[in-house]
């Protein structure tokens, strides 16, 4: 016996009950703007009433449009960038756009991957965080290709983005720690090359520390950007001037500092204060709290998501700083001498 094919309701079924023409309803669904919200509520309640769902893939093939954007970031597992997602893709689902996701893992190779397939699924317009975008081969794609995009943490002239200030972000940090009576300060981050964010900060605070006269700013690079080395921070606190207080690059690799130090007798803050850069969630749950710099993730994703649709409706891109904040958590306290450090074999 042959399945019957379901029954699905058409417009002029919601026109009829609704007791509006079916032009009305077309409009309903394509051109909302151009209707009364109340006409628009009443269709709305009409259409879920019958079950009736638009068809938005022959719509989009009318329109040249799919209304999907991309979303490329190089991690989910790092809050900040899932924060991130979930700003860009509420804003995207309430616009009527839906979004698609690529992660990079910091990779250029499969950066350069996953934009290529964004574009062959034909979405209109693409967010994305890159490793670095000076002379970034992704981005020069992008370009060729007419792709409209907006870049999410990434700070550039060439390309329109939303971010907070980087550098002024760690200044503030490194004017916090010196308020608190620390010199002594070593900047933490992973690889510079895979993070222009990274390096700006770096840059921030070697910048705050010349213009307070503190001693010069030593940089200690980490296998990775979230995951810190119990080797290199041993041999970094046993040398004659070690530092009071540690400024890492981003708060999942001060998590990682915190819990390594732990583990090697250091006590945080009492030996030696760590601070982070995010303002991530769990940072506040952690005994004591993170001292960190916090940044508007989900508004930044938020923010992106709406310059992009402004883009795609004729407006010119444009640039975006948010403000950060200075979150003084109880991993950085006053500090007027060094105590004596003893770290387990």
């Amino acid at each position: 016996m042959t399945a019957k094919t379901p029954h699905r309701p058409s417009i002029l079924e919601i026109a009829r009950q609704a007791g509006v023409s079916a032009a009305t309803v077309s409009r309903a669904f394509n051109q909302p703007e151009l209707l009364r919200p109340e006409t628009r509520a009443h269709i709305d309640a009409v259409a879920q009433r019958i079950g009736f769902r638009p068809n938005r893939v022959g719509r989009s093939l009318r329109a040249g449009r799919t209304r999907t954007i991309g979303l490329l970031l190089p991690t989910l597992a790092n809050p900040v960038f899932a924060d991130c997602f979930e700003g860009a893709e509420q804003y995207a689902r309430a616009a009527g756009y839906s979004v698609m996701m690529g992660i990079t893992s910091y990779d250029p190779s499969v950066e350069s991957e996953c934009v290529q397939a964004l574009i062959d699924h034909q979405i209109d317009g693409l967010i994305l965080t890159v490793g670095n975008p000076a002379r970034n081969a992704t981005l020069r794609a992008l370009d060729q290709a007419g792709m409209p995009h907006i870049l999410a943490y990434n700070e550039t002239s060439t390309h329109p983005f939303v971010s907070v200030d980087n550098k002024a972000a760690a200044q503030d940090l490194v004017a916090h720690l010196s308020a608190l009576g620390h010199k002594l300060i070593t900047f933490i981050s992973g690889p510079l090359i895979a993070s222009d964010r990274a390096r700006r900060r770096l840059q921030g605070a070697r910048a705050c520390a010349k213009a307070l006269g503190l001693p010069p700013i030593p940089h200690w690079v980490m296998p990775a950007h979230t995951e810190s080395s119990s080797p290199m921070l041993s041999d970094m606190l046993a040398q004659p001037h070690a530092p009071s207080a540690l400024f890492c690059s981003n708060d999942l690799l001060a998590i990682s500092v915190t819990a390594q130090l732990a583990a090697l007798g250091i006590r945080v803050p009492d030996d030696v204060a760590v601070c982070g850069f995010d303002g991530v969630s769990i940072g506040a749950l952690m005994t004591p709290p993170l001292t960190t710099v916090a940044q508007p993730s989900r508004e930044i994703g938020a923010t992106a998501c709406a310059l992009l649709l402004a883009n795609l409706q004729g407006r010119t891109p444009e640039s975006v700083r948010l403000p950060h904040r200075i979150v003084n958590g109880g991993t950085a306290i006053s500090f007027s001498s060094p105590s004596k450090r003893k770290l387990r074999p």
